[in-house]
């Protein structure tokens, strides 16, 4: 996942009230086409709270990219595409 270059960093308190981590790649944020809503996309709680805090971290950090594990399922990838998307960042799968 990385930083839109054109968006700067939200500050601290600043920002929604919601925060997310999802996987590294790379696809416009605003998607293609209809897929599944965040909602629609169920993930184990563990893995929803470590990529939510981990894309908080993200957001409010200087990296300008971050990856996430190989072994997430298709559906912890889609959460984390999702995720992305709804927080603004661009995100791409590899592999």
């Amino acid at each position: 996942m990385s930083r839109p270059s054109s968006v700067s960093p939200r500050q601290p308190g600043g920002g929604s009230g919601s925060s997310g981590n999802p996987p590294a790649a790379a696809a416009p944020a605003g998607g293609r086409g209809r897929g599944k809503g965040l909602k629609d996309i169920r993930v184990d709680e563990e893995v929803e709270i470590a990529v939510n805090l981990a894309l908080e971290r993200f957001r409010y950090g200087e990296e300008k990219e971050m990856e996430f594990p190989s072994s997430f399922t298709s559906t912890e990838r889609a959460f984390v595409h999702r995720l992305c998307q709804s927080l603004g960042l661009i995100s791409k799968s590899k592999g």
